[in-house]
Formats: structure tokens, sequence, C-alpha cells
């Protein structure tokens, strides 16, 4: 009776370790999206004004394969801003970078900005939003 016990466990046990292969049990997550008015990120900011070029980093911390950060900004109404999309791949942990520059005609106000975490299968995994706040800038640029 005994060794019947001790088979079923190990039989139980070597049917969870042939399974788990086809699982995915992958914790990668975006930990932080920080906005910035210096490359380097050491200035943050959620302020700009028309003019400014706004600068991002997404941290994709326990990956252990592939992702791509999708980047968008999207206007006081809400509407994806033509040349704000940028797509960034990232192999294990690391950073995605963004970078806009803004013209000095950029309407005032309260945009968004979307940084989306996808698998291979285009599948959105993680995501983060950072609210930036946008003055007029001179209008010449």
């Amino acid at each position: 009776m005994k060794n019947l016990k001790v088979f079923s466990i190990l039989a139980l046990l070597a049917l969870a370790i042939s399974v788990m292969p086809g699982c995915n049990v992958s914790t990668a997550n975006m930990s932080s999206l920080k906005t910035s008015k210096d490359k380097d990120g050491k200035e943050e900011a959620t302020s700009f004004k028309g003019g400014d070029t706004i600068y991002a980093k997404a941290e994709i911390s326990n990956n252990p394969g592939k992702v791509k950060v999708k980047f968008s900004l999207a206007d006081p109404q809400g509407k994806a801003m033509s040349g704000s999309d940028v797509s960034v791949d990232i192999d294990g942990d690391g950073f995605a970078s963004y970078t806009l520059p803004t013209t000095g005609a950029m309407p005032a106000g309260s945009y968004k900005l979307n940084a989306d975490m996808m698998n291979d299968a285009g599948e959105k995994k993680d995501g983060k939003t950072a609210t930036l706040t946008v003055a007029a800038g001179s209008g010449d640029n």
C-alpha cells in the first residue's frame, strides 16, 4: 500500500513537470513609466510647454524573453496624435525610451502618454499611462 502511494505521487509529479513547459508563468511587467525634460531622465517632469521635447522611459521587469513597448500620445480630446507612435523592442529586462519633440504651436492642455507592453502574439500584457500638461509655447517652432 505504501509503495502505491509513493508511485502515485511520483506519477503526478512527473505529469506536472511534463505539462509545465507549455505553461507561460511569466511575470513580465512594466514596473514604471517616467516622463522628463532631459534624455537621461534626471529631471522628472509632467509639465511641458509647446516647443519642449518630451522624454519618457518605461521600465520592463521580470521579462524572460522579448516584448514590444508601444508608445502613443493622445491630445486633450483623447485622439492619438499623428507622428507620436513609437515601438521599441526589449529583450529581457530593460528600458524602452521615447522622445517626442513638440512645436511651439502645440495646443495647451492635458495629454496622455500611453505605453503598452505587448508579447510576441501582439497581446497587451501590461501598460501604464502618464498625464502630461502642456502650456502654450512661443508658437514659432
